[in-house]
């Protein structure tokens, strides 16, 4: 194998260049349209279902979010990762913001007893778990193009994490992925609790009250089956799965 926009004040919009107080502002990248443009919805689920996914693997659970602070810092957790994941996103590698948040997963990992396996893992699913819920949910689905660009963008944070013998392409990171979760994903009394309290607590990160039940409701509904079986999540009644699919095809 060979290695190598709709509106919401809680998240960060696109900077034009001019604007009525006639401050220079910057384009925004490719990437920040990527996940804040047309496809801005299955950007948004698959990134948090794949947190939820990553408490499928029991010494991942225990490795990164520990014992005795399972309920206290989730919130809080997944609130700096969101926010990590946002500055790399919004501001380039090459900005402050963008320095910092590097420095911040270097400083949160650097203790860990994690293998370079995991990291890849880690790596992998917060964009392979977006691809997935485009492909499989909205009516629009990433393009070649686009998937080559969250890969560049996702292997950018790897290298910048220094993590070794990364995948060189979408394929051979599918199969990676395909091979661990075969390995190591089950389930935990603790990955399921912890499951259930990111989907209680991930929708209100960003999300406006008003929409948080259906969001979640969604995620549920969407969560890949046997990721949901493994971590013990029980499927909707069928009314709420089809009042999902016909939602999901009026707002993507």
């Amino acid at each position: 194998m060979k290695r190598s926009p709709a509106t919401n004040p809680q998240m960060p919009q696109p900077l034009t260049s001019g604007s009525e107080d006639g401050a220079i502002r910057r384009s925004p990248s490719e990437i920040e349209r990527l996940y804040y443009g047309q496809h801005r919805m299955a950007f948004r689920i698959g990134t948090y279902l794949a947190l939820i996914r990553m408490m499928g693997i029991a010494h991942l659970v225990e490795s990164l979010y520990g014992h005795t602070k399972l309920v206290s810092e989730t919130h809080a957790r997944l609130a700096r990762t969101r926010q990590t994941v946002v500055d790399l996103i919004c501001h380039g590698f090459d900005s402050p913001e963008g320095r910092a948040a590097i420095q911040r997963l270097r400083d949160v990992h650097r203790h860990l007893k994690v293998s370079p396996e995991d990291y890849q893992y880690v790596l992998a699913t917060f964009f392979l778990e977006p691809l997935r819920w485009s492909e499989q949910h909205s009516v629009k689905a990433v393009t070649p193009d686009e998937a080559n660009l969250l890969l560049s963008f996702w292997m950018q944070v790897g290298h910048a994490m220094s993590i070794p013998n990364l995948p060189a392409s979408l394929q051979e990171w599918k199969d990676f992925q395909k091979n661990y979760e075969a390995r190591y994903m089950g389930f935990t009394s603790q990955g399921h609790r912890l499951a259930l309290m990111c989907l209680s607590d991930v929708v209100k990160l960003s999300l406006p009250r008003g929409t948080q039940r259906i969001s979640r409701q969604i995620m549920i509904d969407t969560i890949e089956p046997s990721v949901r079986q493994s971590l013990g999540i029980a499927p909707s009644q069928w009314s709420a799965r089809l009042l999902v699919r016909i939602l999901l095809r009026i707002m993507t």
